[in-house]
């Protein structure tokens, strides 16, 4: 097995659970109870309140000042010395052996993520036994509050549909709280992430890595492997957002990525945003005429 680097983004986390220990800290000695193989951790804070984190073997801490999630991702990963790339939101919980069960099935050309949970931090375990395999991407087309990508997706109907089909499946979109890929294709393929466009410094991380993935010129592939999993700790009651990034911020960017995406604005790009809705039809929340009714919204909108 090869090295794995875990690379965290933090700003915050200051959420202390029952143990009374920060969220943050709880997820680093997660990390280090579950690894299995050879790995170091990352942590870039991205601004003050900074923490002071346990000692441990290959954790590197870094304080910067404020530069927004993508670039804290990018500093981590510009300092990886593993192969491969795990990054994960900084109030998770993992599964026994993550690093190497993600690693044990997958492609130069991939990005994988582990099956998803909805974490209970306060009591360190999974809400529920309800998991979620598939994300799609929603139709702006059809959104009641605008036009945007908006995050999340969790794609009900085909994680009951696939669950007994294969353990490694095509995934058409990214949560965005975890993902699995080589250190080369992060960064010679999708050139990592871009914090100047117009989804901004901190959103649309799951918009940028997916379409890239799918769209761009290697055949890439959004893979979920079944065989392992993590817990995420959603937002709700006292839970801080980690980010302080508003509504209208997130908002702006969720729009920002419609557009760009559905005017197939990338240079780079060998498919066109259409074919990735015909691969996956039928996609939650598309009608089936989408296609008349991106052609009407294509005319009249400029980018």
């Amino acid at each position: 097995m090869s090295k794995v680097s875990i690379l965290i983004a933090a700003r915050g986390e200051q959420y202390k659970i029952n143990s009374g220990v920060s969220v943050l800290y709880r997820t680093i000695q997660d990390i280090y109870e579950k690894a299995t193989g050879d790995f170091e951790t990352i942590v870039v804070f991205d601004g003050p309140p900074y923490q002071d984190l346990p000692e441990y073997p290959n954790l590197t801490v870094l304080k910067n000042e404020w530069s927004g999630t993508k670039e804290s991702i990018n500093i981590a990963a510009r300092i990886a010395t593993g192969k491969y790339l795990f990054k994960i939101d900084a109030h998770c919980m993992l599964d026994q052996g993550f690093d190497e069960v993600l690693q044990s099935k997958i492609e130069d050309n991939w990005v994988v993520t582990p099956r998803l949970y909805i974490l209970n931090a306060e009591e360190w375990k999974w809400q529920d036994n309800r998991f979620h395999d598939y994300f799609y991407l929603p139709c702006p087309l059809t959104d009641s509050q605008g036009f945007r990508f908006q995050a999340g997706a969790h794609w009900k109907g085909r994680t009951q549909e696939r669950l007994n089909i294969t353990d490694m499946d095509e995934n058409m979109k990214l949560h965005g709280s975890a993902w699995f890929m080589s250190k080369d294709f992060y960064w010679n393929c999708l050139n990592g992430l871009n914090p100047n466009d117009g989804a901004g410094r901190w959103n649309g991380e799951d918009i940028e890595i997916s379409l890239k993935t799918w769209l761009g010129p290697w055949g890439g592939k959004l893979m979920v492997n079944k065989n392992t999993w993590y817990a995420h700790m959603h937002r709700g009651g006292q839970r801080p957002r980690e980010f302080g990034v508003s509504h209208q911020e997130t908002s702006q960017s969720a729009t920002w990525s419609a557009r760009y995406w559905m005017k197939n604005s990338w240079k780079e790009q060998t498919h066109e945003l259409g074919w990735l809705i015909e691969k996956f039809w039928p996609v939650a929340t598309w009608p089936e005429n989408w296609r008349v009714l991106w052609k009407e919204w294509d005319q009249n909108n400029i980018l």
